[in-house]
């Protein structure tokens, strides 16, 4: 195995087409997202096409993440030479698309927004580039102070640092992403502006509500994972990584809606938390951001890659290096030799965590007797049977230092745990036993040339052979 932490690379312009695209998953891309902030769903079925021919061609595994826009505040429509802002000169913000005057600015936005701002709250512009201060509030409008000064151009987006925000985080396109999103195949959605574990349930509701009326149940349900980038997201972390499949630490507006010497400490407090309850954390925005122009990183951002890696995340996404940069494919080589580096050194070796699970014990002692089973006999993989793929998170975050082989009975939840560290799923028909679950493995280890005969393996299984809830086996086995 080359890696064992997982790459992730937006998909856009500089990546679009089947070439390209096979040789990101042969340079080590482990999932594709598609940002549904940009592009039409004929761009976006023909991404999903050509990403499934890539990945049919390469025989590597690649799930795809819809990352839905969620409730994004952003500016109306303004001239197309855009407007500048000038420092200590008030202006009125309104709710609208269109601008109305000179001195009025529209922002797109549901109405109640105004109810859950405050005189002195400020507001961040173009990812902080501007920024104002609200000096009065009415109806639908509000006079803010340029504080910060600059040219402000269409559709760019708001962050309010001081406020809190009670706007309900699946916006009405999102739901009809969601649709586009199912009838397609995705295999995960990114939620956008989380910011309590009720957004997360009401999606959870409205994909079960619409694979129903799509006559998809029979599939398994499509992954949620959390993107955290409120300042609420983080004060209700718990509560949200509780009832997600996994988290994103979206550090582009994390940085804006909390100071931002607090977000590399709160990276590392968002993986421990994610860690202990085994679900997959991804770190994001900016690790390459220099490759998105040039041939090479900064040391800082190969510095930050690294850093991520012993933190210990699951995976690392790639953003406007992959969309819109000159060098998609170097780029996710470049940081899949940073990864291979640090994970080779001694700073990422890890201790058994202390997992947070309820009601799990037997499934967490026997993934954690599995790393150590390993380590003591020189075992070279790990095998273990999945159906829901918890198994295999379960042994992917006690970081045994060799691969975790998952077999799994469907695509769906085989690229599901392409999101894990270590982990190498595959799809094996349901077996009846574990003799046959161990020999139509070894068949498929040998085939992809993972191990020799006579190495040996750790079994982790149960009976009914993949069942959940049911994992109550571990035990040395040799390959034939």
């Amino acid at each position: 195995m080359d890696k064992f932490t997982k790459i992730g690379a937006t998909i856009g312009p500089s990546c679009d087409k089947v070439p390209v695209l096979l040789k990101m998953i042969k340079s080590g891309m482990d999932f594709a997202r598609l940002n549904m902030s940009h592009g039409t769903y004929e761009s976006h079925g023909q991404l999903i096409e050509n990403i499934r021919i890539a990945e049919k061609k390469s025989n590597y595994t690649v799930n795809i993440m819809m990352d839905l826009r969620g409730p994004r505040i952003r500016l109306g429509t303004l001239p197309e030479d855009g407007v500048i802002l000038e420092e200590k000169k008030e202006y009125i913000f309104e709710i609208g698309e269109h601008i109305k005057n000179k001195n009025v600015i529209p922002i797109l936005a549901p109405n109640e927004l105004i109810s859950y701002l405050k005189i002195k709250d400020r507001i961040l512009i173009n990812d902080g580039k501007s920024s104002v201060e609200i000096v009065e509030i009415k109806k639908n409008l509000l006079k803010a102070r340029i504080t910060e000064g600059g040219k402000i151009t269409s559709n760019k987006g708001l962050n309010f640092p001081d406020s809190e925000l009670k706007i309900d985080a699946l916006s009405d396109k999102d739901k009809q992403d969601v649709e586009f999103g199912l009838q397609h195949g995705v295999d995960t959605f990114a939620l956008s502006f989380v910011s309590r574990a009720q957004d997360v349930l009401d999606l959870k509701f409205f994909i079960k509500q619409k694979m129903q009326e799509l006559h998809l149940t029979h599939e398994p349900i499509v992954n949620i994972i959390s993107k955290i980038e409120r300042k609420q997201a983080v004060l209700n972390i718990d509560e949200i990584i509780d009832v997600s499949d996994g988290v994103m630490v979206a550090r582009g507006d994390l940085g804006l809606e909390m100071e931002q010497e607090k977000v590399p400490l709160t990276q590392k407090i968002i993986i421990d938390k994610a860690n202990k309850s085994a679900k997959p954390v991804i770190v994001a925005t900016q690790m390459l951001n220099s490759m998105e122009q040039y041939s090479r990183p900064s040391r800082a951002e190969v510095s930050d890659v690294a850093n991520a890696v012993i933190d210990h995340a699951d995976a690392l996404l790639l953003t406007n290096e992959t969309a819109v940069g000159k060098y998609p494919v170097l780029t996710v080589s470049t940081m899949t030799k940073i990864i291979k580096s640090t994970e080779d050194s001694v700073f990422d070796d890890k201790d058994l965590p202390i997992f947070n699970h309820k009601n799990k014990e037997i499934g967490i002692a026997i993934s954690s007797l599995s790393r150590i089973l390993a380590e003591e006999v020189g075992a070279k993989l790990i095998l273990a049977a999945s159906i829901s793929g918890e198994t295999g998170r379960l042994i992917s975050h006690v970081r045994p230092s060799l691969p975790i082989l998952v077999a799994t009975n469907t695509d769906r939840v085989k690229r599901q745990l392409n999101l894990s560290w270590g982990v190498i799923p595959f799809v094996l028909p349901s077996c009846d036993s574990i003799e046959e679950l161990i020999e139509r493995s070894m068949n498929y280890i040998k085939k992809e040339k993972i191990a020799k005969k006579g190495e040996l393996m750790i079994v982790v299984a149960g009976e009914p052979v993949g069942q959940a809830g049911h994992v109550n086996l571990v035990e040395v086995r040799e390959m034939k």
